[in-house]
């Protein structure tokens, strides 16, 4: 008994000399984490663009152009192929010579309609006018009408390349005075667009 009680006190003064030595254990307080929201920058005004109509016919083109120059406005022309409505008026017969078409041609030349002889893949036709717009279209339907003669007509969509007049891109304010300056002058029929709708319409796939 006395012999464990011996190894007991030994083994506490070993322990107590073992703690002793070791330094002690610092507990470091947890730092607090501070992150600043980066601050956006500024993307500055949105921008808007005014594009004119659509159009089609190369003289009513050179027409806009001078008439937009004339009143001080300045543009770019936009070139896109687009699909567009064709109306077709044709001479209802086919011919086998060109000869024989010609002749037809003029028959419908003396009604003032400007006939014109195409090919076909065996045969020739008289086409008599290729319209873009339903106005014009129904002016022709109707002149045709009152000449009495047979024709067919037929309306289909073909891929052409269409123009419109683009401003560069300016703020709203000036923007907005621009357009309204179009309006009551009555030219172009404009629309006005921001930047980013103005880029997916128009911002790929242009033609030159």
């Amino acid at each position: 008994m006395k012999q464990a009680l011996v190894t007991a006190a030994l083994l506490l003064a070993a322990w107590l000399a073992w703690h002793a030595w070791q330094p002690p254990v610092t507990i470091q307080p947890k730092a607090t984490v501070r992150a600043e929201v980066p601050k956006m920058k500024d993307a500055g005004p949105v921008l808007w663009r005014i594009v004119t109509k659509r159009m089609v016919w190369k003289q009513a083109i050179a027409s806009m152009r001078d008439r937009l120059y004339r009143e001080g406005f300045e543009t770019q022309l936009l070139v896109k192929r687009e699909p567009v409505e064709l109306h077709a008026f044709d001479d209802p017969r086919g011919f086998k010579t060109k000869a024989a078409a010609e002749k037809v041609k003029a028959h419908w030349r003396k009604k003032k309609i400007d006939a014109e002889v195409v090919k076909r893949e065996i045969t020739f036709a008289v086409a008599l006018g290729r319209f873009y717009l339903t106005s014009y279209a129904e002016q022709m339907q109707a002149r045709l009408k009152t000449i009495g003669k047979p024709y067919t007509y037929e309306r289909r969509t073909v891929t052409i390349p269409a123009y419109r007049f683009v401003f560069e891109p300016m703020e709203k304010a000036e923007a907005e005075k621009s357009w309204k300056r179009l309006q009551d002058l009555g030219i172009a029929e404009p629309s006005m667009m921001k930047e980013s709708q103005y880029q997916n319409l128009f911002g790929k796939k242009t033609d030159s």
